[in-house]
C-alpha cells in the first residue's frame, strides 16, 4: 500500500509525503527522539570536520536508532525500509519537522492532518 501510516488506518487522502510523516510522528516523545537523532547527526557531521576525523563518519546510521527508538517505544507506525535507512523524502521531513517544532507549528501540522484525516474516514463511513 503506497505510503502507510500505520496497520489501524488502511487507507487515506494524502499524496502529499509529507502529511504521512506528520501523521507518524504525533506522540511528544517520538518526535524528542528525532529531533535528539537530527542533532546526534549533525554533530557527529561537524565532530568529524573539526576533529579531521572521517571515522567518525561511520557512526551516522547509527543516528537512525534513535527516530527507530522512539517508534518502537513510543508510536508504533509503518516505518518503510527505504526511509528507516536512508531516503531523501524522509530527510527532507526531519528537517521540515524540525523547522516547524522550533517555529512552533508542528502541532497544528498534526491537528490538520489528523482533521483531514477524520474528515476523510467519516466521509467513508457514510457512504
Amino acid at each position: 500500500m503506497r505510503n502507510r501510516i500505520n496497520n489501524q488506518i488502511q487507507d487515506h487522502p494524502f499524496t502529499d509525503y509529507w502529511d504521512v510523516f506528520v501523521l507518524k510522528h504525533q506522540h511528544p516523545i517520538n518526535i524528542a527522539f528525532h529531533i535528539v537523532g537530527i542533532f546526534f547527526f549533525y554533530g557527529l557531521l561537524f565532530s568529524a570536520w573539526k576533529l579531521q576525523n572521517l571515522w567518525l563518519l561511520l557512526g551516522l546510521p547509527l543516528t537512525q536508532l534513535i527516530g527507530l527508538t522512539g517508534h518502537f517505544l513510543f508510536e508504533r507506525s509503518h516505518i518503510d525500509l527505504q526511509d528507516a535507512v536512508f531516503s531523501w523524502r524522509a530527510s527532507y521531513c526531519l528537517g521540515k519537522m524540525l523547522f516547524r517544532v522550533i517555529m512552533g507549528k508542528y502541532q497544528d501540522d498534526i491537528r490538520q492532518k489528523q482533521e483531514i484525516l477524520n474528515n476523510y474516514q467519516y466521509s467513508k463511513d457514510e457512504v
